[in-house]
């Protein structure tokens, strides 16, 4: 759970290979035998479960470890010039809004109108921008997994229609040839222009055939429409058909124009049940196929109570279908529709269907829509007494919402319960391995600043009963994720709109408590950055200035520390601390304990004063080029622990100046809170360095032994910090400095910034410095260096 706009970019994730067989498209070959798919399948209901049986979870002595870290290199997207990433970011119950101003997963909430790129149909969209927007899908969702089209078979056979129905309406309909198993309006041969005519002329019959009401659902040729994508207003899509819905949980877009004008559009992402392409048989690649996971993705932006989503490829003679949900998504093999002309109408059916359940929308979150507009919602949750309850959304506040769609998919409902006080409910979505987030709220009842949860509903839904039968659960990829739903005290804003440098310096302080106070309640937070602090209401008392929120990577804490066995890397990438960053495990595996929360409060601090140069005003570059934040944002994790420890071994606020909005107590306290953290580091580096386990559990022993002096000595720099902060002209800009850095100091820092290589090389040596017994850190990292060059 975070307040975050986010706009960041790490890597690019290459676009596969769209070569052509001669013969026959590579997309259609895999028909006859397809990929990783069970030989057996089973007939299985689509409903929704609610008390699915578990799969068993899978470690490491098994097939794998389930994901844990919140990585960037996993779940960033590079999109053109905009930069996206996996982080939660504010979106608007009614409209998702333009990309927020800063490049950055913690920029501030504060929206820009930025420019859509206006496009009148997909002729006009460049290839480029095409590959563009798959390859940020495919980042986002992962390879898709291929399974047997057979299971089309399976889908939508309880809600649709009933065999018998179908056959009686295809034998009715002059739209089908029964005698000769052929669509009649689908010949072989037929451009692609008349093929896109044909299939609305099919889909709207079927529509009328079966009942579906117009004014509900409407099959719209889109072919020359701008669908906008929510996430970069300069990238737009153009699906070949639509269906159009109107209901509880669809409005109208809210696009932009070429001047930045709000226009609204009558058809939109927000606004569709699913979406299909139609190709040429002979025109089609994979990559064709991929695209629909584009739509996917964009539906689940706009329309936030979604479970699932899926669209087709039509081509004169299959049927394929892509599916995405909270686990990533799969691609089915072509189906013929001529030879199986039931399961295509009945694909129709479910994907036009006026239950919205079967769409794959989360029916206990709706709205009142008036003319086009969301006016009012509720959400249906259990309450503390487990009993069903049914609150009231708050249309005045943004949702916020994970800018992905596998993973957690975090989406955080603003509510008011019977009594008018302001509630957040949070969904998200674990893997089986993962203990549920409200184990540690449980514990964090009472600690003072620290999240309060009112009530839990756990096993709404499962992604491997969003799946078909013939899916392989145990593939290396899927890991199935489990729906929760936590009610909670809801807090202020997030830490990065601060209204004063006291408001922010006095935020931190008590999170760093709450961080104490949840640690002495058995529980490690392990995520702690930027988003995961909240202010705390207006006038409260210190304790409750700042509030720590977002437990799902915590772990419970019952034997010392140091005595736990090593956990898979977990937190945000920008914040976490060197020994975390770092992987590779020529030193020793030691837990993630408090000194890597601490570590990582200070790379919140230092996000703070080099992110930011005013109430409100991110710096522009901060994350762009060989900035600090930038560097520590988006290398590799070795890459990355390497430059922060060079960071804080030779540079630093003194070498380094935050701007100077920024006054003398906030940049005093960044120093002391810099050179107590160092010394930690080190330590903990010297820890993992030793060989011996005896000896390096005796040296992690007394490093532990002062972690109640960690906090102690740490608050009290804070506390330091606001009393000057307090005093006359305490929050004044600091004066314009013209000395410079010392030539050894720059050309240390200069050298360390030419190559990721030489990162690793200039940090492996800091870290040899600081620890007796690392010959191999730097052997390996001079070895990197050659190999790089």
């Amino acid at each position: 759970m975070s307040a975050s706009s986010t706009n960041n970019t790490v890597s690019r994730v290459q676009t596969r290979s769209q070569a052509r067989s001669e013969a026959q498209p590579k997309a259609l070959q895999s028909a006859a035998k397809p990929a990783n798919s069970r030989s057996k399948t089973t007939t299985r209901s689509n409903a929704i479960p609610t008390n699915a049986p578990r799969v068993p979870s899978r470690t490491r002595n098994g097939k794998k470890a389930p994901p844990r870290t919140k990585s960037l290199g996993k779940a960033a997207l590079l999109i053109g010039a905009a930069r996206t990433q996996a982080a939660p970011q504010p979106y608007s119950n009614n409209a998702c809004p333009t990309p927020p101003e800063v490049a950055r997963k913690d920029g501030p909430e504060r929206i820009v109108s930025t420019p859509s790129v206006s496009r009148s149909s997909r002729s006009s969209t460049s290839g480029k921008n095409l590959d563009e927007q798959r390859t940020a899908a495919i980042a986002d969702l992962h390879e898709p997994y291929t399974v047997d089209g057979v299971c089309l078979k399976e889908l939508y056979t309880k809600g649709a229609a009933s065999e018998r129905r179908i056959k009686n309406f295809l034998a009715a309909s002059s739209l089908y040839d029964c005698g000769n198993s052929t669509w009649t309006d689908i010949p072989q041969h037929i451009r692609a222009g008349q093929l896109r005519d044909r299939y609305t002329k099919i889909i709207q019959a079927i529509l009328v055939g079966f009942g579906i009401a117009k004014g509900a659902r409407e099959v719209v040729d889109t072919h020359h429409t701008t669908f906008h994508h929510c996430d970069d207003s300069t990238q737009v899509s153009s699906p070949d058909i639509a269906i159009k819905a109107s209901g509880p949980s669809f409005d109208l877009p809210n696009d932009r124009d070429s001047a930045g004008r709000s226009v609204n559009g009558s058809i939109g992402f927000c606004n569709v049940s699913s979406v299909f392409d139609v190709k040429r048989e002979a025109d089609v690649t994979e990559a064709d196929v991929d695209h629909l996971a584009v739509y996917n993705r964009q539906i689940f932006f706009e329309q936030l109570n979604r479970l699932f989503s899926r669209s087709l490829l039509l081509t004169e003679t299959h049927v394929r279908l892509v599916h995405s949900d909270r686990s990533g998504t799969y691609k089915t093999t072509p189906l013929n529709i001529h030879d199986d002309p039931c399961t295509f109408v009945r694909l129709i059916l479910g994907l036009s269907s006026q239950h919205e359940a079967i769409l794959g929308i989360d029916t206990s979150v709706q709205w009142t829509v008036k003319g086009g507009r969301k006016v009012a919602g509720t959400i249906s949750t259990l309450d503390g007494l487990g009993k069903r309850v049914k609150y009231k959304l708050d249309m005045e506040r943004s949702c916020i919402v994970a800018q992905t769609v596998r993973g957690r998919g975090t989406v955080c409902w603003h509510a008011k319960d019977r009594e008018g006080k302001a509630i957040l409910v949070k969904d998200s979505w674990r893997t089986d391995a993962q203990v549920p987030e409200y184990t540690f709220l449980e514990r964090a009842k009472g600690v003072e600043g620290a999240v309060q949860m009112l009530a839990f509903e756990d096993d709404r839904v499962q992604t491997k009963n969003l799946r078909p039968a013939s899916f392989d659960l145990g593939s290396e990829d899927f890991y199935n994720r489990t729906m929760c739903r936590v009610t909670m005290v809801r807090y202020g804003l997030p830490l990065y709109q601060f209204t004063s440098q006291r408001q922010a310096i006095s935020a931190l302080r008590d999170a760093i408590q709450g961080h104490y106070n949840l640690l002495k309640a058995g529980v490690l937070h392990r995520d702690i950055a930027m988003d995961n602090i909240l202010f705390g209401e207006d006038g409260v008392a210190s304790g409750w200035r700042g509030v720590l929120i977002d437990l799902d990577m915590a772990i419970v804490v019952q034997d010392p520390l140091y005595m736990m066995r090593p956990e898979s890397p977990a937190g945000t990438h920008l914040y976490q601390s060197v020994s975390v960053l770092d992987i590779r495990k020529i030193l020793s595996a030691v837990p993630h304990d408090h000194l890597d929360d601490l570590e990582s409060f200070y790379y919140v601090l230092c996000h703070l004063l080099y992110g930011y140069e005013g109430v409100g005003a991110p710096v522009a570059n901060a994350f762009t080029g060989r900035s600090t934040l930038a560097l520590w944002e988006n290398l590799k994790g070795e890459d990355a622990s390497h430059r922060k420890l060079n960071y804080l071994m030779d540079e630093g606020p003194d070498v380094q100046p935050p701007p100077l909005y920024w006054s003398s107590a906030c940049v005093d306290l960044c120093n002391s809170l810099h050179q107590y953290i160092l010394p930690l580091v080190k330590a903990k580096l010297k820890v993992r360095g030793t060989r011996d386990r005896e000896t390096r559990q005796r040296l992690a022993e007394h490093l532990h032994r002062g972690l109640e002096q960690h906090y102690s000595d740490i608050i009290a720099m804070f506390d330091t910090a606001l009393v000057e902060l307090d005093r006359p002209g305490g929050e004044d800009r600091r004066r314009e400095v013209s000395s410079s850095p010392s030539c050894s100091t720059s050309s240390v820092s200069a050298d360390s910034r030419s190559h990721p290589s030489a990162h690793s090389a200039q940090g492996s040596t800091l870290m040899k410095r600081s620890s007796d017994g690392l010959e191999q850190i730097e052997v390996s990292a001079a070895k990197r260096q050659r190999s790089a060059y």
